[in-house]
């Protein structure tokens, strides 16, 4: 989908794309890292910085679909409905 020459993940081959999800990442290790701190940073609950992660992880969906699925291990949807077909049997 959004490989480039020799399958490589954009996130591979553009530095611009590297900046965006390396900035989302350390985006997401930070609001754990704030978790119970009480200072400006701590989003409260577990739940919220579970929600806001979501929310930032799916930015990098739109940055690089591939690296959101093959090196986050977040499961394609043909992958999941392989996965309930199997179930089912």
């Amino acid at each position: 989908m959004a490989k480039g020459k020799d399958g490589q993940l954009k996130y591979d081959i553009d530095k611009g794309v590297r900046q965006k999800i390396d900035d989302i990442l350390r985006q997401c290790a930070s609001i754990f890292a704030n978790l119970g701190m009480k200072n400006k940073y701590d989003l409260g609950t577990r739940e919220a910085a579970r929600a806001e992660e979501r929310r930032l992880i799916d930015k990098i969906k739109d940055i690089d679909e591939d690296f959101y699925h093959d090196c986050l291990y977040i499961p394609r949807s043909e992958e999941k409905n392989e996965k309930t077909t199997k179930q089912e049997s």
